[in-house]
């Protein structure tokens, strides 16, 4: 080498060497900074990757009947889920995922891009309610697929099957369709109540969910608990429903259709409500079969319609005493008021007739509601106009929605000329000859159960129109005990006590020597627990004569009603009935009246159900005499 290269080469290895170690002092400093100044950091980072938060399913409360009586429970159930955080994204591994499950592939897979992009909830549930053959097809699937786990959550389970299927309803997952029609009211994947007083009561119901963080490896498998917050479960809480009541009332239906309710008039709680065909709330927990979809959402007999205060019914005789109400007040009759039924009568050139072809004769007003003469009340309609009809039933509460604590109540219709401007703006007029036919209770005129119920309530109260509810009160989670929930206020519309006198006859001259007196079953109860009420006949299709009614087919026989309160000194209870197709209210509406009658008034007393002790018992378990 060139000596006179040596200094050169020297001052450029110095600079590489000062360079080299000017990188070395650079990258010891990151890595101090990192490890000294960012450490909790990314040691942060890191737990959030090998941590993970699993949600803890909050129970839902109990629903118990007013005497303690379990009517929904919660077990415990085992779900195959995925949590959020894991959800799969190759379209292979999806396919494979449904295949191992017996699941539609697309369906899965519309489903799981759902949750990605929904926002915080609970896991994706792929199989619901494992047994023993799921838990088993669970863990072979889980070997292929380590980011499956199974979850423990609580499931509903209605005692009473069938019993109140329509007052209590199910409860369901929130899917993307809820989400969608309510933003940022539930999260997906939540269990919330979809139908009856498991929908309305929701908020009562629900608990808060918990949570528990665990360590997870790079296969997704539990390895370490963190800790966790347990979940609050929802209140218990009590309805007004009886329990034994509800059964008397659902055995007296049999196959029969229609709805019948019951009220207490102390404060309008519903002691029995059922709708006939009902259904059993267990089989909506799980996805339903064809054959599910196909014999309760697609039967022409629609036993998921709530018939008590969804089911729009002309009320036939049982409208009359509105009617007579209606007269009395505008003064177009007084309780002396004598009309002669020769078996017809005509209006407007039209002959309309009387149920009893051969004519009731000359009648008071009490004669005239104990027959049930047509002729009479026609002659009462003649003489009002239906917008006096209309403001009596407005009055007394008849016109609006029973305010009910269940969803999609129906309102009673109660025509007026301006409803039929807006229901017929084709032939708005109204005819003279409508009211003739609204005077029997039919034509334009239907009513729900529950609002006719309330009505006879407000008879039997004297003009306080109670608001029929559901809601009792919360369980003490202490002492078990209940603690009550204030009721609804009633509102009050005094009844002139002379007009109440005279309805209240004529109801009670229907059982004792009017149209329901005939059937000596009736006669025999209401001996021993003295009820008042009133028959009605609901024409559904029109027919020439006796012999050609007896020819129609089930679905074209007439709707039969009956309507009252008991007892007649001091009422308790007032109550509604309809049958659907049965024929005559007397016939088949006012016995199953009296059996309600006969359980709350008599049986019961002699007879009760046993009080739970400790805990609570299936009330609707045979006896154990009849079960051996």
């Amino acid at each position: 080498m060139d000596p006179r290269q040596r200094p050169l080469l020297h001052r450029r290895l110095g600079v590489f060497k000062a360079l080299a170690w000017s990188l070395v002092t650079v990258l010891i400093l990151i890595y101090a900074w990192l490890q000294l100044v960012r450490h909790g950091e990314f040691q942060q980072l890191a737990m959030q990757q090998a941590v993970k938060v699993r949600p803890i399913a909050a129970p839902r409360g109990l629903v118990l009947d007013r005497n303690g009586h379990r009517l929904v429970d919660n077990r415990r159930a085992l779900h195959l889920v995925i949590q959020r955080e894991d959800l799969p994204t190759r379209p292979e591994v999806i396919e494979s995922l449904a295949l191992a499950l017996e699941l539609e592939p697309a369906a899965l897979a519309r489903k799981i891009q759902s949750y990605r992009f929904a926002g915080k909830g609970r896991p994706l549930v792929l199989k619901e309610n494992l047994d023993d053959a799921g838990i088993a097809l669970a863990e072979r699937v889980r070997a292929r697929f380590p980011f499956l786990s199974v979850d423990v959550a609580p499931r509903r389970v209605y005692l009473g099957d069938e019993l109140a299927g329509h007052v209590l309803g199910y409860v369901g997952e929130v899917d993307e369709e809820l989400m969608k029609a309510k933003p940022g009211v539930f999260r997906l994947g939540e269990t919330i109540g979809k139908e009856g007083f498991e929908a309305s009561g929701n908020d009562k119901l629900k608990g808060v969910d918990g949570q528990r963080r665990i360590l997870v490896d790079q296969l997704g498998t539990e390895v370490a608990h963190f800790g966790q917050t347990d979940a609050a479960p929802g209140r218990s809480l009590y309805l007004t429903l009886d329990a034994g009541l509800q059964k008397v009332m659902q055995d007296a239906y049999g196959e029969e259709a229609g709805a019948a309710v019951v009220l207490d008039l102390r404060d309008g709680g519903i002691l029995a409500m059922y709708s006939s065909p009902s259904y059993d709330p267990n089989l909506f927990l799980n996805r339903l079969s064809q054959e599910m979809v196909d014999r309760y959402l697609n039967n022409p007999t629609r036993p998921m319609l709530n018939r008590a205060i969804q089911g729009i019914y002309a009320p036939g005789s049982t409208f009359k005493l509105l009617v007579a109400l209606a007269g009395l007040e505008k003064g177009v009759i007084t309780p002396q008021t004598v009309i002669y039924c020769a078996g017809k009568k005509n209006f407007y050139g039209r002959d309309f007739r009387c149920d009893k072809p051969s004519g009731h004769g000359g009648l008071n007003l009490v004669q005239a509601i104990a027959q049930s003469c047509d002729v009479y009340f026609y002659e009462v309609a003649s003489r009002l106009d239906i917008d006096d009809i209309y403001a009596t039933a407005e009055k007394y509460g008849f016109t609006d929605r029973t305010g009910v604590d269940l969803p999609q109540e129906k309102r009673t219709r109660i025509p007026s000329r301006a409803w039929k401007r807006k229901a017929a703006p084709r032939d708005p007029k109204w005819y003279a000859g409508e009211t003739i036919s609204v005077g029997i209770g039919q034509g334009a005129v239907g009513v729900t159960p529950i609002g006719l119920a309330r009505f006879y309530a407000t008879l039997a109260t004297r003009g306080k129109a109670l608001t029929p509810h559901l809601f009792y009160g919360f369980r003490n989670d202490q002492s078990n005990e209940l603690e009550p929930a204030p009721p609804p206020a009633p509102r009050d519309t005094p009844l002139d006590p002379r007009i109440w006198a005279v309805l209240d006859e004529g109801l009670y001259e229907v059982v004792q020597s009017g149209t329901a007196a005939a059937n000596p079953f009736i006669r025999e109860i209401a001996r021993e627990a003295p009820f008042v009420g009133k028959t009605g006949t609901a024409q559904v299709a029109t027919f020439v004569d006796k012999s050609h009614y007896a020819r129609q087919a089930k679905h074209l026989k007439d709707h039969a009603l009956f309507a009252g309160y008991a007892p007649r000194d001091k009422p308790q209870i007032a109550f509604a009935v309809v049958v659907e197709n049965a024929g005559f209210g007397s016939t088949a509406a006012a016995p199953i009246a009296a059996k309600l009658v006969k359980y709350w008034f008599v049986d019961r007393v002699k007879n009760p159900l046993p009080p739970p002790r400790g805990r609570m018992v299936d009330p609707f378990a045979p006896p154990v005499e009849a079960a051996e």
